[in-house]
């Protein structure tokens, strides 16, 4: 399954990025990605890697980071010419049921170059409704005109089916309305519904995982210029659950800033800091405003938070 690994690379790039300040625009649904997620789409996350790569920030702190690749990336980007750091712009990926996934990404590929490497890679070719999909185990790929699908094999075909079946429904109606409410701007979101099943098992039966049972979805939104800020907003089935959250999440923030205090360098806590917690009825709001300077401190932080520890 080692050929594969080179096309979930390119899925899983999720740079450390947030928002500014709140833009008074709001965002329009990009149509021509979102018609490949079928009707039982639950969630949707949108990254602007290009976006998030040519920011300042980006260069100035996390230039190098993205060189770290999973191993047999060096092997697929030889193969292809397709350079994660330069050639990834944006993927969306959409959560279908409580398992499937199915990411649609963009980039400059050559489709050749990636077509070929899956095969000599071992992954089995098929033509499912006009379009090649290339297969290894449950994982699958296909390229659909200048986009790559990249996910579960079942999630791959249904996308197909998607925009090769007309009438077929289209997303969720809620799901659109949330994207909409998205501030311009933003290199990052996500909107849509969370399962408790998806919880560690360690997580089980704890307060956390009671609360999270009556959580019905939301919305995260962020980007980065020279600084970071993030929004995520959480709905709950009542406005106690909401509360009890807050209470949580405000009491952890507490502690850790506590803990943070008695450290020699305070860039943690001057972190910590800037995230704000508010329950207003049944939904909870979380802000995130870091300086970019604190966030560069904590670059080199990780090890004596480890001996403090």
């Amino acid at each position: 399954m080692k050929w594969i690994v080179g096309f979930s690379i390119i899925a899983a790039i999720v740079g450390v990025v947030a928002t500014t300040t709140i833009p008074a625009a709001t965002i329009t649904p990009d149509q021509a990605i979102l018609k490949f997620f079928p009707a039982e789409t639950q969630g949707v996350a949108f990254i602007d890697v290009a976006g998030v790569r040519n920011s300042p920030l980006a260069k100035d702190v996390m230039d190098g980071k993205l060189a770290r690749l999973p191993r047999g990336a060096s092997e697929f980007e030889e193969a292809t010419g397709f350079s994660v750091q330069k050639d990834l712009d944006r993927v969306t990926v959409g959560r279908l049921g409580e398992r499937e996934m199915l990411a649609v990404i963009e980039g400059q590929f050559d489709r050749v170059k990636f077509e070929q490497f899956a095969s000599n890679k071992g992954a089995q070719s098929e033509t499912y409704r006009g379009r090649a999909i290339y297969r290894h185990d449950h994982g699958a790929v296909a390229f659909i005109d200048n986009v790559l699908l990249a996910g579960s094999y079942e999630a791959v075909k249904k996308s197909i089916d998607q925009i090769s079946l007309p009438g077929s429904a289209t997303l969720r109606s809620d799901l659109l309305d949330s994207i909409k409410t998205i501030e311009a701007g933003n290199q990052v979101w996500a909107v849509g519904d969370f399962y408790p099943e998806q919880l560690p098992p360690q997580v089980a039966g704890t307060p956390i995982a009671n609360l999270i049972k009556e959580f019905q979805g939301g919305t995260y939104q962020m980007r980065v210029d020279q600084n970071v800020h993030a929004r995520a907003i959480g709905n709950f089935t009542s406005a106690e659950h909401a509360k009890s959250a807050a209470d949580l999440a405000r009491g952890a923030l507490a502690l850790g800033k506590l803990q943070a205090s008695r450290m020699p360098e305070q860039a943690l806590l001057q972190a910590l800091d800037g995230i704000q917690i508010a329950n207003s009825g049944s939904s909870v709001t979380v802000n995130v405003d870091e300086s970019g300077d604190v966030l560069k401190k904590l670059q080199d932080f990780r090890p004596t938070i480890e001996r403090a520890q």
